[in-house]
């Protein structure tokens, strides 16, 4: 273990806790036994006084979520985790519930007792085979010990889609139907919803849910100590692309950027310094000047960039930014689910218009349009891809002018293949992530 890794959620020996037994004799269902035993008001207040905030990429307060819904007078209601995890360059879901599939259970067993809920649900992709897997046997330990009714959990398989990841199309899925936002978010109409009954909802990702049990097991107090007054607590980095050491990583919150990308990563896998970094592809690119910033929501947001789910993605300087950016654009053009139009031909435009930058096709009028397309590009949709096309791409044009006017008519300099992380897999042995196949082959959406 690196001395900046600080292990909290993950194992010390990074070796997979394999029973419930072996769970408990860690000091696991300590933070459930002592939530049992609270009223609602009460845990509400201590998560609130913990600081903590979800880590599925807004950083939004857990306490607020449950404190709306519990509140809510319809006596039906329900906890769901989104396992989607389909944000490029990440993957740290996959890896926390491969080691450690029993706190995500207790995480969602003491949010379901702060809301009331009937019922706790798991959205993942059908594609993550093993996690399904450990899943399934932990709940049926849990089942066979009394620790919850047969069926209070259920768990959703669901078709390897990004949009799958968006909480109002996650329970679009959940209820049997596809992964296209609905218009209301999950507190105001949640799973199963009818006419008469609306089933507020609490959704939130399988980290978030992993943090409550060492919360409720070691006190508001503890977390706070951990990581920052802005972010209290631990975060499990992804850092994948050219460093040294690409892996996963569970730190406290504060780091720089710079201890991640050089004393956790390694420094540059190759000769040529850094370029580059993205978290995710909603936020803006991270450029060597911003290196020094703290690795917290408030700080990187106060940067004009985002910690995002902390998938950190780095290209070095022999990357073309073009690339980067027609690789993300067609990314999120590909995921639109097409219901609204700014995301349907926005995406679709810039997508376009940096196609003709890459093969020698476009001018600098490419360039102007792809700016007032991504002014086009607004948050008056049922979810925020388009935002995320706006800022990312807008981001890499207005952080690299020079790169993008060379390309308007001339050849690309630049060799490298341009790899979007789209994460598959993790060999802890020789620190290498593998990646599921280029989206360049599949078509856009369009729906009229």
């Amino acid at each position: 273990m690196l001395s900046l890794e600080k292990r909290v959620l993950l194992p010390e020996d990074l070796k997979p806790i394999e029973s419930l037994e072996e769970y408990k004799q860690l000091g696991g269902l300590k933070g459930l036994k002592r939530a049992r035993k609270m009223p609602v008001e009460k845990l509400i207040a201590e998560l609130k006084a913990s600081g903590f905030r979800g880590r599925g990429g807004a950083g939004f307060p857990m306490a607020i979520k449950w404190d709306t819904v519990s509140k809510d007078p319809c006596p039906t209601k329900y906890v769901v985790c989104n396992f989607s995890e389909g944000e490029p360059g990440t993957y740290k879901d996959r890896y926390i519930t491969s080691k450690n599939p029993y706190q995500l259970l207790e995480g969602m067993l003491i949010s379901a007792h702060a809301i009331g809920a009937c019922s706790a649900i798991i959205g993942i992709k059908e594609k993550y085979v093993y996690q399904i897997e450990r899943l399934r046997k932990a709940i049926r330990e849990l089942e066979k010990a009394k620790l919850v009714e047969h069926k209070f959990f259920e768990i959703v398989l669901a078709p390897n889609v990004y949009l799958f990841g968006e909480e109002k199309a996650l329970l679009e899925v959940i209820d049997g139907r596809t992964a296209m936002p609905r218009n209301f978010p999950p507190f105001i109409m949640g799973v199963r919803y009818t006419p008469t009954s609306s089933n507020p909802t609490v959704v939130n990702n399988a980290e978030s849910m992993c943090h409550l049990p060492h919360i409720f097991s070691k006190g508001a107090e503890w977390y706070r100590s951990l990581g920052t007054e802005d972010t209290p607590g631990t975060i499990t980095i992804t850092l994948s692309g050219d460093v040294k050491r690409p892996g996963m990583y569970e730190v406290e919150a504060g780091l720089t950027m710079r201890q991640m990308l050089y004393d956790l990563g390694g420094g540059p896998a190759g000769d040529k310094p850094f370029k580059a970094v993205f978290s995710g592809v909603a936020n803006a690119v991270a450029t060597p000047d911003l290196f020094d910033t703290v690795m917290d929501f408030g700080s990187m947001r106060a940067q004009g960039i985002g910690l995002g789910s902390a998938g950190f993605m780095v290209y070095d300087e022999d990357t073309c930014m073009v690339k980067v950016a027609l690789t993300f654009a067609r990314f999120l053009a590909i995921s639109s689910c097409g219901q609204c139009l700014p995301c349907n031909m926005g995406t679709r435009i810039i997508t376009e218009h940096l196609d003709n930058l890459e093969n020698k096709l476009g001018s600098e009028k490419d360039i102007e349009d792809i700016l007032i397309e991504c002014g086009r590009c607004t948050n008056q949709t049922r979810c925020f891809l388009p935002m995320q096309a706006s800022i990312v791409i807008s981001s890499i044009i207005k952080k690299f002018p020079e790169e993008f006017k060379y390309h308007a008519g001339k050849e690309c300099c630049y060799s490298k293949e341009v790899i979007l992380p789209k994460l598959k897999s993790f060999d802890e042995d020789q620190s290498q992530f593998t990646y599921d196949p280029p989206m360049w082959e599949e078509e856009f959406s369009f729906v009229m």
